[in-house]
């Protein structure tokens, strides 16, 4: 599976039943998708655009957890539950998305057995790259942060062996470590220096998954502030 596309893995049958369900919407960019406790009634798979997945604090400050690309499907870990979402989801840029209710997609839940054991699987690897998140934060420092979250979303898009192009910028690399752009900015400058990564206007080339682990493993000691990161 390359990001969050279950979709594209169902068996033929299964797949043409659950797109016959969807419709499709235009959003400009800057749409709220959801916002931090709103009831949960839709289910979207992107077609074109991208959509951040962030955590808006009481003072305004965000944390971006991940961007979603054109194939993924958001929305769907919690349609059963019946609880208010926990994050927000926003588009960035003009975007296309399928959109399924939250009556359908439970309705495509209960009939076909593939759909449901592919949003269990998907709930669970969320939930596993959250705790990934939580322990980064934690334990790691700037330099560690940074390349640990490069490396995870790498393996997430990753398709082959081949190098990974990640559309991020060094601002977005900060909302999801949680540190400075300058201090995201050294760090970068060294792993170009390693040629573990290249960068080129908002994009960040993963060119060396090995080399990252090893990176990430000489860094775990280090302590938060190496960088100055207060």
């Amino acid at each position: 599976m390359i990001g969050f596309n279950w979709i594209e893995d169902l068996s033929p049958l299964t797949r043409n039943a659950v797109l016959e369900k969807s419709r499709l919407r235009s959003c400009p960019g800057g749409t709220t998708l959801y916002q931090q406790c709103d009831p949960v009634i839709e289910v979207f798979q992107i077609v074109s655009g991208e959509v951040r997945q962030c955590i808006l604090t009481a003072d305004g400050q965000e944390v971006l957890i991940y961007i979603y690309k054109p194939g993924d499907v958001i929305g769907d870990s919690s349609i059963g539950d019946e609880e208010p979402y926990s994050v927000t989801f926003i588009t960035r840029g003009e975007s296309v998305l399928r959109v399924w209710t939250a009556r359908d997609f439970n309705a495509l839940r209960a009939t076909h057995q593939e759909v449901d054991s592919a949003v269990a699987a998907q709930i669970s690897r969320r939930l596993r790259g959250a705790l990934r998140i939580v322990e980064e934060l934690l334990t790691q420092s700037v330099a560690a942060r940074v390349a640990s979250r490069l490396l995870w979303l790498s393996q997430v898009q990753r398709s082959s062996n081949d190098a990974v192009s990640l559309t991020l910028s060094q601002s977005d690399i900060g909302l999801m470590v949680g540190c400075t752009r300058p201090n995201v900015n050294r760090v970068m400058k060294e792993l170009r220096a390693l040629s573990l990564i290249d960068t080129d206007y908002g994009k960040v080339l993963v060119r060396d998954v090995e080399g990252l682990r090893h990176y990430i493993n000489d860094h775990r000691r280090r302590s938060r502030d190496d960088f100055g990161d207060k």
